[in-house]
């Protein structure tokens, strides 16, 4: 089975009869998933026709074969944990447990008890000893969602079970051997958070030995309809559609909440429509504000305008300005200089 899927007739907005969504087999209706993406079978790729995502796929399916230690990087909402589940069941160790563990839900003391487990007479109340996440997922797959969110000290602790398979429980003098290939995720860029001091070096070299880019929805608009086609399927069946002015305005809008957030506006659509077909009024989106149109035609006022817009946009993060710019970031520094711009 081809790791991408054929594109269908998704009506776009040219259509003038209304839209109705596809069959499509990336998804099941027996269970609902935790994750952002609808019900997916263990053996179909999550669902997508755009560039970047296919290289999503293929890189996710390039990695399933190995043992290498994988890191999911992309904003939330995206579907890390997706591609987690999917390196997983495309591995050998597809048999195996898949165990996840958010590293930002969990306050310090609590998240290394759950990592390592503990032995009895660890700390008050540990009547008897505890296998951690880490000895559950023998056999199978070990995801770290929010890995930068992880303490100094568990990173420490967890250096060492990427280097040598091995660590100790909480209390424990005996080390415990395991051979568990880890997937982690984050939002973060992890050498900005090794910058800032959130992060150490080592476990970063360690974690960071094959990475996969997790594109925003606004990067692969190409794929809105085909997943609004899924999540209409699960809510409403084959009973409802979108009308032409629905698929352009989910189209149009940036998804700052990436696929979570269109799940969630279709799943509110379904609930509100009183007709067979979903329409801009049932669709709760905020109204993408016309972008100022340039006062002036000297190149360095267009330079100006550019970078004082793209900066307002990304509310001055220099790393996504200077990729949504075109350009590296010292070279956006030096035209921060240049151009006397605040935070240069």
């Amino acid at each position: 089975m081809n790791a991408c899927h054929a594109a269908t007739d998704l009506g776009g907005t040219q259509h003038r009869t209304p839209w109705s969504p596809p069959v499509m087999s990336g998804y099941a209706t027996n269970r609902r998933p935790s994750s952002a993406f609808d019900n997916l079978r263990s053996n179909d790729a999550p669902p997508g026709t755009s560039d970047a995502w296919c290289e999503v796929i293929r890189r996710a399916t390039r990695v399933a074969a190995t043992e290498a230690t994988t890191c999911l990087q992309g904003e939330s909402g995206t579907g890390k944990e997706v591609i987690a589940r999917f390196i997983h069941e495309r591995s050998p160790r597809r048999r195996g447990p898949f165990i996840a563990i958010n590293c930002a839900a969990l306050p310090e003391q609590l998240l290394e008890s759950e990592l390592f487990g503990f032995e009895r007479g660890a700390f008050t109340g540990a009547q008897q000893s505890k296998p951690g996440q880490i000895e559950l997922a023998a056999g199978g797959v070990l995801f770290l969602d929010e890995v930068t969110e992880m303490t100094p000290a568990a990173q420490a602790k967890f250096l060492r079970v990427l280097q040598e398979r091995e660590f100790l429980r909480l209390g424990g003098t005996r080390p415990v051997r395991i051979n568990v290939p880890v997937l982690a995720a984050t939002n973060r860029n992890l050498k900005d958070s090794v910058s800032r001091g959130h992060f150490r070096c080592a476990p970063l070299y360690r974690l960071n030995v094959f990475d996969i880019r997790i594109p925003p929805l606004r990067e692969r608009r190409d794929d809105i309809l085909l997943l609004a086609a899924g999540f209409l399927r699960e809510f409403c069946g084959a009973t409802s559609g979108l009308t032409p002015q629905a698929s352009e305005a989910l189209c149009r809008h940036d998804w700052p909440g990436n696929v979570r957030e269109l799940r969630n506006v279709l799943e509110r659509a379904a609930i509100v429509c009183e007709g067979p077909f979903i329409d801009t009024d049932d669709l709760s989106l905020a109204v993408r504000e016309d972008r100022p149109q340039l006062s002036s035609t000297d190149l360095g006022d267009l330079e100006r305008q550019a970078i004082e817009q793209v900066m307002r946009e990304v509310d001055g993060n220099k790393v996504k300005a200077a990729k949504r710019l075109g350009i590296t970031r010292m070279q956006l520094y030096t035209r921060l200089r240049k151009l006397g711009l605040q935070g240069a």
